[in-house]
């Protein structure tokens, strides 16, 4: 397990961040959604999603969140694998 005084100072990190004064409590919240489903955080998600309506966040915000992380990441790979095209010269 991780020691108390790393898993404390985690813990002050993500407050920290997420009480920035740059974007509204609502945006950061967005953000931090498309953030857990882009690398695929299950408790992120879960816990986020249960919290969605609470910091006024719709279905079809989240669903918009999800369509554009899923737009991100396949133009990853689309990226990616042209990449190994082009360098097997196919």
């Amino acid at each position: 397990m991780i020691p108390e005084n790393l898993k404390m100072s985690f813990i002050d990190f993500h407050k920290t961040i997420v009480a920035n004064d740059v974007f509204d409590p609502k945006t950061t919240f967005m953000i931090e959604m498309g953030a857990a489903m882009a690398v695929g955080c299950y408790p992120c998600m879960t816990m986020l999603t249960g919290a969605a309506a609470d910091k006024g966040v719709s279905e079809e915000e989240l669903g918009t969140i999800q369509a554009i992380v899923m737009a991100v990441c396949s133009g990853r790979v689309f990226n990616q694998y042209r990449e190994v095209c082009k360098k097997l010269k196919l």
